[in-house]
């Protein structure tokens, strides 16, 4: 059994306290098999998963909104800095992005999560959600949100009323998702009542779903930024100006490959990767909103 390591001998090999490895254990992350009702730790695997983690902390994974810049931006990050270090990127909208950043899942998130009652976006909501943690907002840009329609706008839609007071077939957004909040703000907003709804069609993943949906008739219109609609000859409606964030926990914030993306978010380096991308405004890219 010298292969196999106590409770104890994984403390003190990690230099935790042995509650930290119970932790590790719950988290499902540390490799270990549970014989007779006691948790071992098989030494080779254990010093694999260490490896691992080391290697690990060059990459960058980022998640939350999906945004077709900021994809643009990693894979162009990546491709410079490969194989030394790799951005990946889990568009799983903004909310979960936000989760994750809380469990320790990625190294940052990217949001544009709009407060109900203050119209103000992100820092409410990471008050609330990331309460009593240290971490700091960076700004990627702002870009424009509006109504996607067919060529022509056929059905005169000009407002989200339109939209609940014509049943029109409206393209979704994914639980969570930041422009999800923002359809439910302008509904409350522009509707003519608070129970006013949408005919829903789906839920999409991502902005060039809806305007998917909308191109093969699946849906009437449906909220995107603006690029979407330029590649499929699709008419938009802007409805709201929007800051997309990058949130960051303080303490890796100095760290050698999370200080190298960030200086990344050049706004000359970004305006070269944007071309071709109507619906964006660099003008605060870069920019530390704020630091907890």
């Amino acid at each position: 059994m010298d292969d196999m390591l106590t409770t104890r001998e994984l403390a003190q090999l990690l230099r935790l306290n042995e509650k930290k490895v119970y932790q590790l254990v719950r988290d499902g992350t540390v490799p270990r098999v549970r014989i007779a009702g006691k948790w071992l730790f098989p030494r080779n695997h254990v010093m694999r998963w260490i490896d691992e983690n080391v290697q690990r902390q060059k990459d960058i994974l980022i998640v939350g909104s999906d945004d077709v810049l900021l994809s643009r931006l990693l894979s162009a990050y990546s491709r410079e800095n490969i194989p030394e270090s790799i951005a990946y990127y889990s568009p799983v909208g903004s909310a979960k992005g936000v989760e994750a950043l809380s469990r320790g899942k990625c190294q940052a998130c990217s949001t544009h999560i709009l407060d109900m009652e203050t119209g103000e976006y992100n820092l409410p909501y990471l008050g609330r959600v990331l309460s009593g943690q240290k971490y700091i907002v960076v700004n990627l840009w702002h870009r424009r949100q509006g109504l996607i329609v067919k060529k022509g706008n056929p059905l005169g839609l000009k407002a989200m009323r339109d939209c609940s007071e014509k049943g029109v077939r409206f393209a979704g957004r994914n639980t969570g998702s930041g422009t999800q909040v923002l359809t439910e703000y302008l509904l409350r907003k522009e509707g003519p009542d608070e129970n006013a709804a949408l005919r829903i069609v789906g839920a999409c993943d991502t902005h060039m779903e809806v305007a998917l949906k909308v191109f093969f008739n699946e849906a009437d219109a449906g909220i995107a930024i603006e690029y979407v609609t330029h590649p499929l000859g699709l008419d938009f409606i802007p409805l709201k100006d929007e800051r997309l964030d990058l949130v960051v926990p303080k303490e890796l914030w100095a760290t050698f490959y999370i200080k190298r993306f960030i200086d990344y978010l050049d706004p000359a380096i970004v305006t070269k990767i944007s071309q071709n991308l109507p619906g964006y405004d660099l003008k605060d890219t870069g920019k530390v909103i704020f630091s907890s």
